[in-house]
């Protein structure tokens, strides 16, 4: 895949691409994540124009100016102004955990501009009762007190596929592609974290449940969930709970882990695939 570059207003984003010609597939990474974490499913969408982005302050990526944090709805609008801008239509929204949820909101708010959505490892937004708001709000304004944008912070790769191992189920090989476009290197030949260190604050309001129900309910177009029995998300219990939610809605779950599109990518490919062949 090739290296694409968007210019959003001041904000810069990248992302990987293939294929010139053709429907949009645009794919959203998970948190932490960045658009290598799809490359993975690219030789599954042949004809089709297949964009992985890096979401803000994510992979290459610039990160937000100083101020400003990574709220969950300030990711859909940055999907708008990115689709608005490149004039696509009927757009096919591939997304992964967080890239899920966020185009499972653009899929609702702007039902116009969306051809399917496939979510993996997610089902519709994060949610929190109304009884925990004003400790998020708390939390998240501690989490942020006195962070700025990222200065250099130097890394070792290893160490740091190591690490991430160690807290997710991921396998070696994907945790290293995914840091492979996470890290930069300077003059002095170091290795240095890329992404933003304010993505690890928290959000100071979550949607309730309810607000997440209206937002499903409008989501026009047909939608795949894909699950992961071995994933900390247990997404069987979560849909089993909001697939009355949907208007067209399918559902599989395969063996694997929360990064299942990169371990388990010949089932999950093939299957995306004969979905979008549907529409």
């Amino acid at each position: 895949m090739k290296e694409a570059k968007f210019q959003l207003g001041s904000q810069v984003f990248t992302g990987l691409i293939s294929g010139e010609d053709g429907p949009v597939v645009l794919g959203l990474h998970g948190f932490l994540d960045n658009a290598a974490s799809l490359v993975p499913l690219q030789s599954f969408f042949e004809g089709f124009q297949f964009i992985a982005l890096d979401m803000a302050g994510h992979g290459h990526s610039q990160h937000r100016a100083d101020g400003a944090h990574y709220n969950q709805l300030d990711y859909v609008q940055d999907l708008h102004e990115l689709i608005t801008q490149q004039e696509w239509r009927d757009v096919i929204l591939v997304g992964h955990s967080l890239g899920g949820i966020v185009a499972s909101i653009y899929a609702s708010v702007f039902p116009e501009n969306v051809k399917a959505l496939v979510s993996i490892d997610s089902c519709g937004p994060l949610t929190q009762p109304e009884t925990a708001t004003v400790e998020q709000i708390r939390s998240s304004i501690l989490s942020r007190q006195g962070k700025y944008r990222s200065k250099f912070v130097m890394v070792d790769h290893d160490a740091a596929v190591t690490a991430r191992c160690r807290v997710t189920d991921m396998r070696e090989s994907d945790a290293s592609a995914i840091i492979n476009r996470s890290i930069g290197v300077n003059g002095a030949g170091e290795s240095y974290w890329q992404s933003d260190s304010r993505l690890r604050t928290k959000s100071p309001l979550r949607l309730t449940e309810l607000q997440a129900e209206a937002i499903v309910k409008n989501i026009q177009c047909p939608v795949l969930v894909i699950g992961a029995d071995a994933s900390f998300k247990q997404l069987d219990k979560v849909y089993e709970q909001r697939k009355a939610w949907f208007k067209n809605v399918q559902f599989v779950q395969f063996a694997g882990g929360h990064h299942i599109h990169m371990e388990n990518t010949q089932n999950i490919g093939a299957t995306i695939r004969r979905f979008v062949d549907q529409m």
